[in-house]
C-alpha cells in the first residue's frame, strides 16, 4: 500500500539547512521511499538523508505541475532513519516550505 507523509517548515533562515525526521525503519515492516514531493521554489535545494548518507540534493523547482514527484528507491531497514528537508541558498529567509514522501510498507 502506498502511504504519504508531509512536513511544513515555518521558516528556513538564509544559507542554512532545515531537516526533519520523516520516516524510520521498523522491525517486521519493509519500508521503501518511492518518491519525494515539495512546494516548488527556485531558491531551495531538496535534501534527503538516510542515517548520515545524503541521497538527494537537487533544486526544488524540479517539482512542477507536470512532474510533481521525484522518483526514488530508498529502502529502510530496522533502525535506519530518513531525514528530509531543504537547504536555503539565498541571502534571505524563506517563510514557508512543504516537503513530503510517498512510501510503501509491507
Amino acid at each position: 500500500m502506498l502511504k504519504y507523509k508531509r512536513y511544513a517548515f515555518e521558516s528556513i533562515p538564509a544559507t542554512s539547512e532545515r531537516l526533519t525526521d520523516i520516516l524510520a525503519g521498523m522491525a517486521g515492516k519493509n519500508r521503501r521511499i518511492v518518491s519525494v514531493f515539495c512546494m516548488p521554489s527556485t531558491n531551495l535545494f531538496i535534501r534527503i538523508y538516510r542515517d548520515a548518507e545524503q541521497f538527494v540534493d537537487c533544486r526544488s523547482h524540479l517539482c512542477t505541475d507536470y512532474s510533481p514527484l521525484l522518483p526514488m528507491d530508498l529502502p529502510l531497514v530496522e533502525g535506519q532513519l530518513c531525514k528530509a528537508g531543504f537547504y536555503n541558498a539565498t541571502a534571505s529567509a524563506i517563510t514557508s516550505a512543504v516537503i513530503g514522501i510517498a512510501y510503501t510498507e509491507d
